[in-house]
């Protein structure tokens, strides 16, 4: 299961990348409990990210959230 730190560490060795919040969940879950265990670290961050102006995008694009590291 994945935790904040890997998530971003994974953003962070992808820089530059958008990743929709579906394709992470599925990328990293590997099982029902996980997938939600995982939608709501997504949430938080996202929440966390959207109004803070830092290395971390969480955008939403016709409804589906991305989340993008734009600094190596």
């Amino acid at each position: 299961m994945i935790n904040k730190q890997v998530f971003l560490d994974f953003l962070k060795t992808n820089y530059g990348m958008e990743f929709s919040k579906e394709e992470l969940i599925n990328r990293f879950s590997e099982s029902e409990v996980d997938e939600q265990i995982l939608d709501r670290l997504l949430s938080e961050i996202e929440v966390e990210h959207t109004y803070n102006k830092n290395e971390l995008v969480a955008s939403c694009k016709g409804g589906t959230v991305f989340f993008k590291w734009i600094n190596p």
